[in-house]
């Protein structure tokens, strides 16, 4: 069973050590589903290198889940991705010609659309793509 404190610690795994916001924190625990397991959780606390809003992307047993905030302690509707509708989650980089060397994570889906999350740091996305992958295998055996 997750609980704030398990969140927090995967969270801080990959995220240089910061805390999670507890707004997601508590939004997450309150989406999980009984017997959902969280995989890999990490986020961006702040807007200071990449753009877009303070998030989090969490990887389950059974989903993705995407957080993002609206304001201090406010957050989005939870946007959940279930497994079913993944075919992959692949690290690319950023560009078609790569002229930076950043990362994105990009999650392939079953009805051929893709989602891209390029919030994220290089040393995210890599163990993000690999939870995926995880979660896709149980799920498939």
């Amino acid at each position: 069973m997750e609980t704030a404190a398990t969140i927090a610690s995967l969270y801080a795994e990959s995220t240089a050590g910061d805390d999670p916001d507890p707004a997601f924190v508590a939004q997450l625990l309150d989406a999980l589903a009984p017997g959902e397991d969280v995989l890999f959780t990490c986020g961006w606390p702040d807007n200071g290198e990449k753009w877009g809003p303070i998030a989090q992307l969490t990887v389950t047993s059974r989903r993705i889940l995407d957080q993002r905030t609206l304001g201090a302690g406010v957050c989005a509707p939870l946007r959940s991705i279930e497994l079913v509708d993944v075919v992959q989650g692949i690290d690319r980089g950023r560009a078609a010609v790569p002229m930076f060397t950043t990362h994105a994570l990009v999650v392939d889906l079953a009805d051929g659309g893709s989602i891209v999350w390029e919030h994220l740091t290089n040393h995210q996305v890599g163990p993000a793509a690999e939870a995926i992958a995880s979660a896709l295998a149980a799920s498939r055996d």
